[in-house]
Parts: C-alpha cells; sequence; structure tokens
C-alpha cells in the first residue's frame, strides 16, 4: 500500500525529550519513547533525552535495548543526558537498583500517600535536578521543540517551566491518563483532586500540543478542559516495530513446542489487572475438559507478583505455569511469537497498555478480558483475530479458553489478516506522524507560522 503521508521538511530541528523512564529501564512504559527516539532521525528531528541516571532503582531492567540506538548515538544523530540521583530514593538505593513490584493494596494505599505529601506523583524531587541538567542542555544546543511524556507527571511540570524560561514550544505526551485514572491515582480527598486538576489544567494551558495514546484520554481531557477543542488533542497510539517482530520470527523456533498449547501474558500486574478470573476459568476448565490440563502452559513474561504465585500453588495450577520473569525485549517478543494465544486484562478505559500493540504485531489470536464499548474492545474488534471476554467474567473467560483449544488441537487458529489496520501501529509510521506534529508545533513546516497561544 502506497505511503501518502506528507513527508516532514528534511531540514534537521533538535528535540528536547524529558523522560523520568529511559533504558536501561525496562517494561513497556519505556518502548514508546525508545522507539521515538530510534525513528525521529528519519524524519529529520534530532533527539536529546533528558532522563533519569543509569542506576535509578526500577522493577525492571533491560540493558538492551540501548543497543537499539547505538549507532544513532555514534553518529551525534541522539544524544542521551542524565541528571544526577534524586535524593528522595536513597532509601530505596539501600535495597539495591532492582525493586519489587508490591502487593496491589500496597500500591493503592501508597499511591494515596504520595498524593497528601507529593503532587503530582512520587518523582517530584526529580524536577529540580532535571532542570540543573536542561539548562546545561540550552547552553550547548539550540533546542527547536520539547516533548514530554508521562508518567511520571513531573515531567510535563519540568517542560512547562523550561517553556517559560527559553520560550521554546512543547508537547506534552500521555501514555496514560492524569487526574480521573483511577488505576495510577487515588486522592484521599476531593482537595487533593482538585490541586491535581489545576496542576494539570495549568501545564494544558501552557502547552503547544498534545498527544494522547487513545481516544478515551482525549474525550477526558476535552470534557474536563473546555479551553481545548478538537484539533488541540491529537491521538499517537502506542505501536510495535516490525524489526523486533522479524528477529523475533527466526529465533522463536527455539523455543516453540508442538504438543503444548501455550497461553502467554507479557508484563505486569499492576492495580486494576489481576489474573484471578483467568487462573479461576482455566481451573474450571480443566476440571471440564481434562485432557486441557496435559496440554495447556500458562506462559508469564515479566514481572508476577508473589502473591500470585502463592495463588497459582493454591489452585495447584503449578504444573501449568511457567514463569520467565523479565526478559530482554527481543526475548520477550520471542516468547510470544513461540505461543498459540496471547491474553490481556484490563478494567478501566484511562490506561493504554502497550502490550496490547505489540500482540498485534505477532498477528496471533488474542484472549481479551477487556470491558465492553472500552477503547481496548474497540481495537481487538477491528484486529479480528480475537476473542473478548469482561475482565471479571470467569465463564466468559473459561468458554473463548475452551474454544482456543479446540482452535489448537484442531490445527485451525487463525492469522490476523488486516494489515491496513496493523500498519497504523508501525513504530516508524508513528515517528513520523509525531515528526509532523513537532514541526508543525514549532514552525519548522515551510509556508507554517509558529500556532498562536490559546487566547482563553
Amino acid at each position: 500500500m502506497q505511503d501518502t503521508t506528507p513527508q516532514p521538511t528534511q531540514r534537521e530541528n533538535t528535540v528536547l525529550i524529558i523522560a523520568y523512564y529511559f533504558p536501561p529501564m525496562g517494561l513497556s512504559g519505556v518502548q514508546r519513547t525508545l522507539k521515538f527516539v530510534k525513528y525521529l532521525p528519519k524524519f529529520g528531528w534530532k533527539p536529546i533525552v533528558l532522563t533519569t541516571p543509569i542506576d535509578t532503582p526500577y522493577y525492571a531492567f533491560d540493558d538492551t535495548l540501548l543497543d537499539e540506538l547505538q549507532d544513532e548515538i555514534n553518529s551525534g544523530k541522539v544524544i542521551i543526558y542524565r541528571t544526577e540521583a534524586d535524593p528522595s530514593l536513597k532509601r530505596a538505593k539501600k535495597s539495591g537498583k532492582l525493586l519489587k513490584l508490591p502487593r496491589q493494596g500496597w500500591q493503592r494505599l501508597r499511591s494515596k500517600i504520595v498524593q497528601i505529601f507529593r503532587q503530582p506523583d512520587s518523582r517530584i524531587g526529580w524536577k529540580n535536578i532535571a532542570m540543573q541538567k536542561a539548562t546545561e542542555i540550552f547552553a550547548e544546543h539550540h533546542v527547536d521543540a520539547i516533548f514530554s511524556t508521562a508518567p511520571p507527571y513531573t515531567d510535563f511540570l519540568i517542560a512547562r517551566e523550561l517553556k517559560e524560561k527559553y520560550n521554546v514550544p512543547y508537547l506534552m505526551d500521555y501514555r496514560d491518563g492524569w487526574v480521573d485514572n483511577p488505576v495510577l491515582n487515588f486522592y484521599l480527598t476531593p482537595l487533593h483532586k482538585k490541586k491535581a486538576r489545576k496542576i494539570e489544567y495549568e501545564a494544558l494551558r501552557a502547552s503547544d500540543a498534545i498527544t494522547v495514546a487513545n481516544r478515551k484520554m482525549k474525550e477526558i481531557l476535552l470534557s474536563n478542559y473546555l479551553f481545548l477543542d478538537w484539533n488541540d488533542v491529537f491521538i499517537l497510539p502506542h505501536g510495535f516495530d516490525p524489526d523486533d517482530i522479524e528477529k523475533a520470527k527466526l529465533l522463536a523456533p527455539n523455543i516453540a513446542a508442538p504438543e503444548t498449547f501455550r497461553v502467554t501474558y507479557s508484563g505486569a500486574f499492576y492495580v486494576g489487572r489481576s489474573p484471578k478470573p483467568l487462573l479461576q476459568a482455566v481451573k474450571e476448565a480443566i476440571s471440564e475438559v481434562p485432557e486441557l490440563g496435559q496440554c495447556l502452559e500458562l506462559n508469564f513474561v515479566g514481572v508476577l507478583q508473589k502473591e500470585y504465585r502463592k495463588l497459582i500453588k493454591k489452585m495447584n495450577l503449578a504444573g501449568n505455569v511457567t514463569e520467565q520473569g523479565y526478559l530482554p525485549h527481543t526475548e520477550s517478543v520471542t516468547q510470544l511469537m513461540a505461543s498459540d494465544v496471547l491474553w490481556m486484562t484490563m478494567s478501566d478505559d484511562l490506561s493504554a497498555p502497550g502490550k496490547l500493540y505489540e500482540y498485534f504485531g505477532t498477528r496471533k489470536p488474542i484472549l481479551g478480558l477487556v470491558p465492553t464499548g472500552s477503547h481496548a474492545a474497540r481495537m481487538l474488534g477491528e484486529y479480528g483475530n480475537t476473542k473478548l471476554a469482561q475482565p471479571d467474567n470467569v465463564q466468559e473467560i473459561k468458554k473463548a479458553l475452551l474454544e482456543y483449544f479446540a482452535l489448537w488441537k484442531a490445527w485451525k487458529l487463525p492469522i490476523a489478516q488486516n494489515e491496513d489496520f496493523l500498519r497504523k501501529y508501525d513504530r516508524q509510521y508513528l515517528s513520523k506522524e509525531l515528526a509532523l506534529q513537532l514541526t508543525f508545533m514549532s514552525g519548522s513546516l515551510d509556508g507554517e507560522i509558529k500556532k498562536l497561544r490559546r487566547k482563553y
């Protein structure tokens, strides 16, 4: 299919990318930023990344991710600046670089505590440190635009202050929703939420462009902030990198097991996402169809909390579960390519799990445990190669699982064929779209002038 997207100007511009989470940190939150940095130079934009120290405590690390940028770094097409450490993380560092993902109950409690004392989030201590490093960057480089990605929402505050100081336009990139996101934020009182909304309001008013990962986030912003109009907020979804898929295709046959019905979950279980309903469905399905118990492998790739390991043992499913742990990205995608069915779960419509888009890239069948009418449900429906169930409906999940098992036994598991749909989530295509937004916002596009600031 011919690409009719307008090509960005060939003149190189420089964009300062503010990203607290960046490789060698792992998990899906870094992938979006990493791939933009990788591909933006192809479209006339030179990324300068402002991020945290390499030894910042985190839940997972993947040292191979930076290898994707090595050629661009060596040639000067990408520059990475790392700040000093955030003093507020000293206690965390005493336990080592790798943190343990807490139980969901503790995640909720900790979020409420944080919202009392540290607005907009627990990373606010990084703001002044990042500003100091940004001063060095502006002294050494001409910056045409600023791109800040969140969470953490502290990144937005840094961008806003830099915009005011240097009069450089900035783009706010929402990977997940902010104030009204029940997964990430739990406010102790209405006053705490009101304060958070004021911070978001001020950041949005000062911005020159806004991108969000899905339509629901856009609708929420437009309904909450009436000074925004439809064209102020641009949907820039997550995606997959065809390079990763092609590498994984070559490696997958080495770990595939034709006699095993492998159902894989990639990633971690944050607040609002739990494997419990699926595990219960599996237990009941095996009871009804004992043959399933002899073939099924539930494959967990990523961070699995201790509470769920205990649950697996309690349900007597340990013999059907394989835990890979957190893997380098290429190995993680290889696990997907070596699977028969991929599954995901989410209970809200204000988060956009990056794994879903990588699932799309594999063209594999997807078991989607998502709310009816949600953005994820609509996308999975458009993808086509999927079976849907409510995230907490054990009977629906069991029915879908047994249907997939029957297709697997008959060697009839389908492959997604909707190439026009898949192309929209190609990381290179999405980077081109971002380049166009940056170019228009900064007034660098031939024949365009810089967008006027909103008057009211």
